[in-house]
């Protein structure tokens, strides 16, 4: 199942960003910023991996559990009888 919910994800990945990804990832560079100043790079590196990690596991959850309603739904829609 798993080998079937990459394939599927990978040919629903949207190719680009939409402007909004870009509206609300703008106040990172600040921040960013700041952490380079206290930290160091290394540090902000290793930061932005460890929650891309993150990210990508919750969004890998999402779709799953997104394409599990779906199928139900539509098994549900389909034994529908009045």
């Amino acid at each position: 199942m798993d080998t079937i919910l990459d394939h599927l994800e990978d040919l629903t990945r949207p190719r680009s960003m939409p402007p909004e990804y870009f509206a609300v990832s703008r106040p990172l560079g600040p921040l960013h910023d700041k952490i380079k100043e206290t930290l160091t790079l290394k540090f902000l590196d290793e930061l932005n991996n460890a929650q891309a990690d993150v990210v990508a596991f919750e969004r890998r959850e999402c779709f799953s559990r997104g394409f599990r309603l779906g199928v139900r739904l539509t098994l549900e829609g389909l034994s529908y009888h009045t």
